[in-house]
């Protein structure tokens, strides 16, 4: 299955998403003002305004990717992160009261990215198979690409999987709840025979299997892998269950 033109582009260079239909804007739209904004735990509000505060926070969440794909996360130091994001260490701390809120915010942002790019990808495809099955191909290979997930899979997956697993976050959104959010979205578009229960238990089975395999990457080419994950789940949840006596 080809990739759309779009899809090649770094991630980290926080891609626009030029030619999304109205549609995807609305499914965008959904996901993002029924996901609660995350706020760090405990930092003092920057005393600048909100435009400014908020280039400023993307200018750290930048920094703070680039210098854990050098470094890793256990080597990653706020001093590092504020060097490289050209800001004092107390203004860093004014936005993230911590490391754990810096990376926990910046693999969310980076999640929201790969998120915008399988939506733009998915977006002019009816048949529900071939939906799942350019989803899970975009997920694995911006997954593959990205050039902190690629440093934390082969390091340190340990300090990966807590952020990626987790139900619920106590400063904002969890990327598990964010990516089955945005799934059950576009399956809600693109499987309109199955109904609500089934939407939410294939959603939370495909964000299962999408964060399993960025963790641990298949050793089979993501063509294969997200072709016959396609076929599994569509066969599944598609093809009606006998009730039980």
């Amino acid at each position: 299955m080809d990739l759309p033109p779009h899809t090649d582009r770094h991630i980290g260079s926080r891609p626009g998403t030029e030619g999304v239909t109205l549609h995807i804007d609305a499914i965008c739209y959904v996901v993002v003002m029924t996901t609660p904004a995350r706020r760090p735990r405990s930092p003092r509000r920057p005393d600048v305004a909100p435009a400014e505060a908020a280039d400023t926070r993307e200018q750290i969440l930048a920094a703070a990717v680039s210098a854990a794909s050098v470094h890793g996360v256990s080597r990653l130091s706020m001093t590092d992160v504020a060097r490289s994001a050209g800001v004092s260490r107390p203004t860093l701390y004014r936005y993230f009261a911590s490391k754990e809120d810096l990376l926990a915010a910046a693999l969310l942002a980076e999640t929201t990215v790969v998120v915008a790019q399988v939506i733009e990808a998915v977006a002019p495809i009816d048949d529900p198979r071939q939906a799942i099955e350019m989803g899970v191909l975009v997920t694995l290979r911006l997954a593959r690409a990205h050039p902190l997930l690629d440093r934390i899979v082969r390091t340190e997956p340990e300090s990966l999987v807590p952020v990626l697993v987790a139900e619920v976050d106590a400063a904002g959104p969890s990327v598990l709840s964010v990516v089955r959010q945005t799934v059950e979205a576009l399956l809600v578009a693109k499987v309109p025979g199955l109904d609500a229960p089934g939407i939410h238990r294939l959603a939370d089975v495909l964000t299962r299997v999408l964060i399993s395999y960025v963790v641990n990457a298949p050793d089979e080419p993501p063509e294969l892998v997200a072709s016959s994950v396609a076929t599994f789940l569509t066969v599944g949840a598609l093809t009606p269950q006998e009730s039980s006596p």
